[in-house]
């Protein structure tokens, strides 16, 4: 999984996001870290590349803000079929849950 660099938001289960296109919706990875933002909502997170069965995971707990509030959680990310594209999840401690999906930016994006 080549996960580092940085992934557009695409689609999410629980939100209609307005940035999307934009390319204010995005998620960015280090090797063992990265930040996620869209509309009001930025969160940094920590990242572990995990395998489960023949599946590789990647998961990350985070912390960050929604319009000034603190919010944290845990989610996780595998990669599709197309090897361009992400599906996962993101579970907001007390609160939302959502499917999220990304895809990889282009060079210079």
């Amino acid at each position: 999984m080549l996960y580092v660099g940085k992934w557009r938001i695409i689609e999410t289960s629980a939100w209609d996001i307005d940035n999307l296109d934009e390319g204010d919706a995005f998620v960015e990875f280090t090797k063992e870290a990265g930040i996620l933002t869209f509309d009001y909502i930025h969160i940094e997170m920590d990242v572990v590349k995990n395998r489960i069965g023949d599946m590789e995971i990647l998961g990350y707990s985070f912390a960050g803000n929604d319009e000034d509030e603190e919010i944290s959680g845990w989610g996780w990310f595998r990669q599709t079929e197309s090897k361009a594209e992400m599906e996962g999840k993101i579970y907001f401690h007390h609160g939302d849950m959502s499917d999220i999906k990304i895809a990889k930016c282009k060079k210079g994006r």
